[in-house]
């Protein structure tokens, strides 16, 4: 397998099992009863949840006259697993089954032992439920796993110019039955396991772009046709006959993709026409090569990548591995068991995570990729110097480009509230870059609808007219105690506020966490007051405002209350 290749199934291996089995990792916990939410396609003749039944990805190619596609379409076929226990010569499906075992339990690990085994259409065995627990007893829970299916087809650009090219992908469905025997090898139960049947297929096609760059779209349809003729399932029966988490690996041979994201300007139009269904391409591998293309359900960038820290998949590649790491280190005993007879992938999940060694789960704290040193001198003002980008320097001023002289320390009783001490640039406070040891935080004030604000000033907040984000939209019409003026590298100025009716206020105050908002995203309440004690700067609005408040809290609950 090519390096690009390696670095596009280690990014498509994350997709596919993104939300898998979600912290901490129980059946019973309410986030892991709705689950596969990314890339499903149901079969066309399901419609109770609107889901869709198909995909499509479009993407460019350049010199692509004697290039080869690849297609890798990868997705999670559904097996149910259904406990079953022996009584009265049959068997009847439970929940759960709790069995003593002869010696100490252990969970198993299935006869494939996990290990992938890749096909036409592949498979990976995700092993044997049941899970042991001090006292000689395995517990086994009827729950829905999921097996790897992944298929690939070639096609030459010039037979996919003539026309449309398909390929049948078809699983035909598969049963099979575990016995659960007692300590004495008398029958328990048996677990059940079933892959339904299910049927797609990868439709290709491509065509040139008008103009004189030589660009050729290609499209990709990937479809569920698998018969359905039940009005009343339910989601669960119809993901049984469903691909989840679908996606494509794309890769050329005597051709180059053009990415979609940033487009260069040339392209940029053909770029736009490119339509993209529930499909999010992008390119993958080393930075700057573009033979290899990861069409994901899920919104990524151009040249993603697992971090090299991680020590396994935690079905969470967006969240913090050390905290899921933590987490999980503090997991009962009870809970421990219960995640292990959920699903053998998580059982191998708690392994790692109990087995890590110290010096990798420190690895897990986090990584510097990049560190340079900020520029001194050019955009960025001398110091004590009031000239903006492009003056001319003054006497005695670095060249442009060159690195200016750190200020002298302040005298003894003459010390700058704002300005950190000079250590070097790494430990220069950061606000002092732009604007110089005059810079003030605690002293400055910015002018707001003809207002002085600054430190202990009251305001209301108003966000959403630059942005709109979900946390602004919970603090519109919130009042708030100015705690700084900052000055950033652009010399553009922000406010640090606590809000007023945070009970941890205080505490944020000493730590030095704000909430941070531009002028023009607050409105002044009045003239800056003391800078500390309750009520200062309150006007008569505001504590009639705060009387409502208590007043409408210690009033009784309204049925009909929004």
């Amino acid at each position: 397998m090519t390096a690009p290749m390696e670095i596009a199934r280690r990014v498509a291996d994350a997709v596919l099992y993104e939300g898998y089995l979600l912290y901490p990792y129980r059946a019973s916990a309410a986030k892991n009863r709705m689950r596969w939410q990314f890339g499903v396609l149901v079969p066309p003749g399901f419609d109770t949840t609107c889901e869709h039944s198909s995909s499509v990805t479009e993407c460019l190619l350049e010199r692509a006259d004697d290039a080869e596609v690849r297609l890798r379409l990868r997705f999670l076929h559904v097996r149910t697993r259904l406990v079953e226990r022996a009584e009265d010569g049959g068997h009847r499906p439970v929940a759960e089954l709790t069995v003593e075992t002869a010696g100490p339990a252990t969970p198993g690990t299935g006869a494939a032992g996990g290990v992938p085994s890749l096909e036409t259409v592949g498979e990976t065995d995700p092993g044997t439920a049941g899970a042991g627990a001090p006292g000689g007893v395995t517990t086994y829970l009827s729950f829905e796993e999921a097996t790897e299916r992944e298929t690939e087809v070639a096609f030459p650009v010039a037979e996919l110019l003539d026309g449309e090219r398909a390929a049948d992908v078809r699983l035909p469905g598969d049963r099979s039955v575990e016995a659960i025997t007692g300590p004495s090898g008398q029958a328990r139960g048996r677990v059940v396991r079933e892959h339904l049947p299910l049927h797609a297929v990868v439709r290709a096609r491509a065509e040139r772009v008008a103009g004189p760059y030589d660009l050729v779209r290609l499209s990709v349809r990937v479809e569920n046709v698998t018969g359905w003729d039940d009005p009343d399932a339910t989601r669960e029966q119809a993901l049984r006959r469903s691909l989840i988490s679908a996606h494509l690996i794309i890769g050329v041979t005597g051709g180059a993709f053009v990415s979609l994201l940033d487009p260069p300007e040339w392209a940029r139009p053909a770029a736009e026409t490119c339509r993209n269904e529930r499909t999010w391409p992008v390119l993958v591998g080393e930075p700057g090569h573009r033979d290899v293309l990861l069409s994901s359900p899920i919104i990524l960038y151009d040249y993603p990548d697992t971090a090299p820290e991680s020590p396994g998949d935690m079905f969470d590649a967006t969240e913090i591995d050390e905290m899921l790491h933590l987490r999980t280190l503090t997991l009962t005993e009870e809970e421990r068991r219960q995640a292990r007879a959920t699903d053998p992938r998580a059982a191998r999940l708690l392994d790692m995570v109990a087995t890590l060694p110290p010096e990798l789960a420190e690895r897990l704290h986090g990584a510097i990729r990049h560190l340079e040193t900020p520029a001194r001198g050019g955009t960025a003002p001398r110091w004590g110097s009031a000239a903006g980008p492009g003056a001319a320097p003054e006497e005695g001023a670095s060249p442009a480009g060159s690195r200016a002289e750190p200020p002298p320390d302040p005298a003894p009783g003459t010390a700058n509230p704002g300005a950190a001490p000079w250590d070097g640039p790494g430990d220069a406070f950061w606000s002092d870059l732009a604007a110089g040891p005059g810079s003030s935080p605690e002293t400055d004030a910015v002018s707001v609808a003809g207002v002085e604000v600054a430190r202990g000033s009251r305001v209301r907040l108003a966000p959403g007219r630059r942005r709109a984000d979900a946390h602004d939209m919970f603090l519109a019409g919130r009042t708030a105690r100015v705690e700084a003026v900052l000055t950033d590298l652009d010399g553009a100025r922000h406010l640090a506020v606590t809000l007023d009716d945070d009970p941890g206020a205080d505490l944020h105050r000493s730590h030095g966490r704000f909430l941070y908002f531009a002028p023009d995203e607050i409105e002044p309440l009045d003239a800056p007051g003391p800078a500390d004690g309750p009520g200062a700067g309150t006007d008569a609005r505001d504590m009639k405002a705060a009387g409502d408040m208590r007043d409408a809290a210690d009033a009784p609950e309204r049925r009909d209350a929004p």
